[in-house]
């Protein structure tokens, strides 16, 4: 029981756990669901899909769908916040901090 329970408490932990239902996924984020799937069709985001084929999304992916959001509510169209926050990954993982962060 004790290694049982220590696996759910790694899921509440794991940002990338596929926790999130689109509908809630969306109303957390507040965009619409079919936003969400565009960030899909770009490639941005890629859920899990459940056994039934609904989209399971975690909150890596929601913090990812939310910084898409602040882009585009400062003007930006969606492919343009997706093509920044692919470039910005990029750069994130070859150490470099974002333009807006250097020192």
């Amino acid at each position: 029981m004790g290694e049982e329970r220590a696996e759910i408490e790694d899921k509440f932990d794991d940002a990338d756990y596929p926790a999130y239902t689109m509908g809630r996924a969306a109303e957390m984020v507040g965009v619409t669901q079919p936003f969400l799937r565009s960030l899909e069709e770009s490639g941005l985001l890629v859920p899990l899909r459940s056994g039934g084929g609904h989209r399971r999304y975690s909150r890596a992916q929601l913090r990812r769908a939310s910084r898409v959001r602040e882009l585009v509510d400062q003007g930006m169209p969606v492919w343009g916040a997706c093509r920044i926050i692919a470039l910005e990954d990029q750069l994130a993982r070859l150490g470099a901090a974002p333009v807006g962060e250097q020192g």
